[in-house]
């Protein structure tokens, strides 16, 4: 086996071990209560007791028993849930010792995990400015274990990035009423029209993964900085480091509008920062909704 081999298992199992184990004390119990299944379906009957509702009675069992029954019903609970991941060459960057793409491997098999464990369905679609791969919704360890490797390991034809793109072409493709999760640093523009539209027929929900260099570069005279999707390399000064950190305030709070005004859950990451306490946010707020 490779050194290259051996160096990814370790990390999916790693990934495995930590995700799992905050899944299982800390996600599960709120992934439920967030993530409602579609409905519910008939179980079975029972005889009426003390506190029962009386429209659950079924009136057909009960003239036949010559008692009254009422109908139990189960929450449908199996849902298809999508991670739209951006593959683009950005993700590699990482000022810390975690780069995006590792990052978001590691949320993302919160997710995963959370997901299988209550029995949805889970979908993968990797985008760069063209769609790199896509795995259809499934269920159980074996399939999130395979996510978590693509994740990591997955190498993209393209470097550059289309959002956009990825967002329509779940559109085509996911017909079914989807959970989706959009894994990016929205280091791309054109996607607004797209992301509206995906709300109004999927549950959405924007996970911002960022880097803290992204967001405010060292105060010094001058530095260079290379765009890992076209290989440029440029010298900027001071003040035009102090622009680029105001142009990522500004991306950051066009991207918090837009979801706040097409009624998508947004969450900010930061991968200095513990994911944890954020995934935790949202399902509060989600089951404070409900």
């Amino acid at each position: 086996m490779s050194d290259l081999t051996t160096e990814l298992m370790e990390k999916v199992r790693r990934i495995e071990i930590r995700t799992r184990r905050i899944v299982q004390n800390r996600t599960a119990g709120a992934w439920h209560a967030s993530f409602k299944g579609r409905g519910i379906e008939f179980a079975e009957v029972r005889e009426f007791q003390e506190g029962d509702e009386i429209r659950a009675i079924d009136w057909n069992v009960s003239a036949r028993m010559g008692a009254p029954y009422i109908k139990l019903f189960t929450e449908e609970r199996e849902q298809n849930v999508f991670l739209l991941v951006d593959k683009s060459a950005s993700g590699n960057f990482g000022s810390t010792n975690t780069s995006k793409t590792e990052f978001t491997a590691e949320v993302a098999a919160v997710l995963a995990f959370s997901a299988t464990l209550n029995k949805d369905r889970v979908g993968l679609l990797l985008y760069s400015d063209q769609e790199e791969l896509q795995l259809d919704p499934d269920r159980g360890h074996r399939h999130v274990l395979r996510i978590i490797r693509e994740l990591l390991a997955f190498q993209p034809v393209s470097p550059r990035t289309d959002l956009a793109g990825g967002i329509e072409h779940l559109l085509k493709t996911t017909l079914r009423k989807s959970i989706v999760f959009i894994l990016s640093d929205f280091i791309t523009s054109d996607f607004e029209h797209p992301l509206r539209a995906l709300a109004r027929k999927h549950e959405v929900i924007v996970l911002h993964i960022s880097d803290p260099l992204e967001r405010a570069l060292p105060s010094l005279p001058a530095l260079s900085v290379q765009d890992l999707e076209t290989g440029t390399i440029a010298r900027i000064t001071r003040s035009q480091a102090q622009s680029l950190k105001n142009r990522s305030q500004e991306r950051e709070d066009y991207l918090r509008n837009t979801c706040r005004k097409s009624g998508i859950d947004f969450v900010e990451l930061d991968t200095a920062s513990d994911y944890l306490p954020a995934l935790i946010q949202l399902f509060d707020r989600r089951m404070s909704r409900r």
